[in-house]
């Protein structure tokens, strides 16, 4: 989960775009959104991986 987690931050880093716009596209709390991708061991729901994964294939 760990190497998913720190792809999706990769991607986001790579669209140059915030975690901010991020939870907004996908309608989250952007400070839940930011504490989900902390660099740590704590897991990412599935679910809210995908919604990041379809939004910033939009």
């Amino acid at each position: 989960m760990r190497e998913k987690k720190l792809e999706i931050i990769e991607k986001i880093k790579a669209k140059g775009i915030t975690i901010d716009a991020v939870a907004e596209k996908i309608g989250f709390d952007p400070v839940i959104l930011k504490l989900y991708l902390a660099s740590d061991d704590y897991p990412v729901p599935s679910r809210i991986i995908k919604k990041i994964e379809d939004a910033l294939a939009a």
